[in-house]
């Protein structure tokens, strides 16, 4: 039966998701921004005062050094963590011997919530009664020398790192199901021809690759932009500024300073940053493949 007036349909049905999405995403980003150009704290309502708290922040120290550590989590992150996601995934593929207890163990960190990640991580490097200190025993060494990793600014920032950027079952996840999507005939035509294992993924499980590589980039440095908890429970940003990040400086400005205009401009600041990225991203992994479909 052939469907008369669809505009009108596809207008009764996108209204309410777009209701939705104005009441839950736009209006708080208006208020957000509006509210970062005015004089806004717990005692008083907004006070419309231009760029004041985009000048207080980007005049702060603190500020820098937090979209310094923000950027570096995020290449990291981006880099390292879901390249090690892509090769667990090549290795899974194959199916070695005791993969499902593999691929199973290494799912078992992200299902953890972050937090309490954080919380054990924080007991276990604890220098007093934490696994580090027997460790340090059995090797001689004076357990009064064990440094405080998440206490000291010269290993804090790596200590912090290293209690998620192993952990990259989801990618991992991701990346085993496009790689069994991806034609099996292709496959075989490539070992007729005289293929070899490695040759067949590097010319065509990576390049197949490619646009969902982008896309695990893509949540990753989303992820980074907005990590808080494992940060808060582990350093709260500290010693000194050597783990603040951007959402740690957010929390500091609008609890401890109670300064919700301060707060919402760097709020901004992060909304800018991590727009940013996904057009960045979305250019480097998906433009030509894009350009590809449109021939």
């Amino acid at each position: 039966m052939k469907i008369k007036n669809k505009g009108l349909w596809i207008a009764l049905f996108t209204i309410p998701c777009m209701l939705l999405f104005a009441l839950v995403y736009a209006a708080p980003i208006v208020t957000v921004v509006y509210t970062s150009l005015c004089n806004y704290t717990t005692f008083s309502s907004p006070e419309f005062a231009g760029v004041k708290n985009f000048v207080t922040i980007f005049g702060d120290k603190d500020f820098l050094v937090s979209i310094k550590n923000t950027l570096l989590w995020v290449l990291l992150q981006a880099g390292f963590h879901v390249t090690l996601g892509l090769i667990m995934a090549l290795v899974l593929r194959r199916k070695p011997k005791g993969w499902q207890v593999v691929r199973t163990a290494y799912m078992i960190p992200n299902i953890i919530p972050t937090a309490a990640t954080g919380v054990m991580f924080t007991l276990l490097l604890n220098p007093s009664f934490g696994v580090v200190k027997p460790l340090w025993e059995k090797l001689g060494v004076n357990t009064s020398q064990v440094p405080n990793l998440f206490g000291n600014s010269r290993y804090a920032f790596w200590t912090v790192t290293f209690t998620w950027i192993l952990y990259s079952g989801f990618n991992t996840i991701i990346f085993l199901a496009e790689m069994g999507a991806i034609d099996k005939e292709i496959y075989e035509a490539a070992r007729v021809d005289g293929a070899k294992p490695w040759q067949l993924d590097r010319y065509i499980t990576l390049p197949l690759m490619k646009n969902i590589f982008g896309t695990c980039v893509t949540l990753a440095s989303v992820a980074m932009v907005s990590q808080f908890d494992i940060i808060y429970m582990t350093t709260k940003g500290g010693p000194g500024n050597s783990t603040l990040n951007l959402p740690i400086y957010l929390y500091k400005a609008a609890t401890l300073e109670n300064n919700y205009g301060k707060a919402n401009a760097v709020g901004v600041v992060q909304i800018v940053i991590g727009i940013s990225l996904v057009l960045l991203i979305q250019r480097l992994f998906m433009t030509k493949a894009g350009e590809e479909d449109g021939r």
